[in-house]
C-alpha cells in the first residue's frame, strides 16, 4: 500500500492517485464517477508519454554526446576521389564541346565567307574560360556553379548558331557532318584518358589562356591586312596578355578565388577588346559599301 506515495516512479504515483480518488467518487452520482474517471485516466496516460519523451530525449542526446564523436571527414560530395571523378568527367565533356563548337565554327565561316563566326569564336573563349579553371577547384558546389556557367555558355551557342545558320540560307544536315568529323578527330587522338584529357590538368588554364592570346593575334593581323588601324584593340590585347602572370599565380597557390577574381578581370577586358573590334568590322562594312557605291556610279 506503501508504494503508491513514492514519487520517484511518476507512473507508479499517479496510478495510486488514481486509485485514491477513485474511492471516494463511487459514493457520488454514476455520470460524475465516469467523468472523473475518465479525466484521470486521460491524465494518466499523458504523463506517461511525456515521461517517456524526456527519457528519449535525454538518452538520446547522452548518447550523441558520449558515444557518436563528430565527424571530422568532408562531405560525401567533397571526396577527394569524388571531386577527382567529376573533373575528369566535365573535362571529357568540355573538350567534346569544344570539338562539336570547332565543328559549328569552321560550317559556319564556309558558309559565311568568314563574317558569321565572330560572336561563336566569343561565345566558345568564355566556355573554354570557364572549362579550364575547374582543375583548380576543390568542392562539389564549385563544380556544380562552373558546370551552371558551361551549360549557360553551350545555350548561347546554339542560339547564335541557330541565327547565323537562318542567315546564311546554311543546312544543319551538313553543319552535322562538319561536327562530326571534328568530334571525331579529337576522339581518334585519345590515346589514354590521363595523358589526352588537358582540360582535366591544372595548366588547363593557361593553356586556354594562350589558345585565345593566339587567335586575338590571328584577328588583329587579319584586320591590319585589310587597312584598319588596330592601335585600339592592339592594346587592349596586350593588357589581356599582361594577366597571364595572375593566372599562373591562382595556379600555384591553388586558389579558386584568386582565379575567379583574374577571371572576372579578363571579362572586362574581352568585352573591351571585342567592341573596339565590331567597331572596326562596321566601319569596313561601311567602306566596302561606300566603294560599292562609287564603283558603280563610274
Amino acid at each position: 500500500m506503501n508504494n503508491q506515495w513514492y514519487p520517484g516512479n511518476i507512473i507508479c504515483h499517479e496510478f495510486h492517485v488514481w486509485l485514491l480518488v477513485r474511492e471516494p467518487i463511487i459514493r457520488s452520482s454514476p455520470g460524475r464517477v465516469t467523468r472523473h474517471m475518465n479525466r484521470q485516466k486521460l491524465l494518466c496516460v499523458l504523463l506517461f508519454f511525456l515521461v517517456i519523451s524526456l527519457l528519449a530525449a535525454s538518452a538520446s542526446a547522452a548518447l550523441d554526446r558520449d558515444t557518436i564523436p563528430v565527424s571530422k571527414d568532408p562531405l560525401a560530395e567533397n571526396n577527394p576521389e569524388i571531386v577527382s571523378a567529376l573533373k575528369t568527367h566535365v573535362a571529357y565533356v568540355g573538350q567534346t564541346q569544344q570539338a562539336r563548337m570547332d565543328g559549328v565554327i569552321a560550317y559556319i565561316d564556309r558558309i559565311s565567307g568568314g563574317n558569321g563566326t565572330s560572336n561563336l569564336h566569343y561565345i566558345e573563349e568564355d566556355y573554354m574560360a570557364t572549362a579550364s579553371s575547374i582543375p583548380v577547384m576543390q568542392t562539389a558546389d564549385e563544380i556544380t556553379e562552373a558546370r551552371e556557367e558551361l551549360r549557360t555558355q553551350s545555350r548561347l551557342f546554339a542560339e547564335e548558331t541557330k541565327a547565323q545558320i537562318v542567315m546564311f540560307n546554311g543546312s544543319t544536315d551538313d553543319m552535322r557532318g562538319s561536327i562530326s568529323t571534328s568530334v571525331q578527330s579529337v576522339d581518334n587522338s585519345y590515346s589514354s584518358m590521363k595523358d589526352s584529357l588537358w582540360l582535366a590538368k591544372d595548366t588547363a588554364r593557361i593553356t586556354a589562356f594562350n589558345q585565345a592570346s593566339q587567335q586575338r593575334a590571328a584577328l588583329l593581323n587579319s584586320l591590319s591586312m585589310q587597312g584598319i588601324d588596330i592601335s585600339l584593340a592592339q592594346n587592349i590585347s596586350r593588357q589581356i596578355d599582361t594577366q597571364r602572370s595572375a593566372i599562373q599565380k591562382a595556379l600555384s597557390d591553388n586558389s579558386v578565388s584568386s582565379l575567379k577574381t583574374a577571371n572576372s578581370g579578363l571579362k572586362a577586358l574581352n568585352r573591351q577588346f571585342r567592341g573596339a573590334v565590331q567597331v572596326y568590322r562596321t566601319d569596313l562594312q561601311i567602306q566596302v559599301k561606300q566603294a560599292a557605291v562609287l564603283a558603280m556610279n563610274e
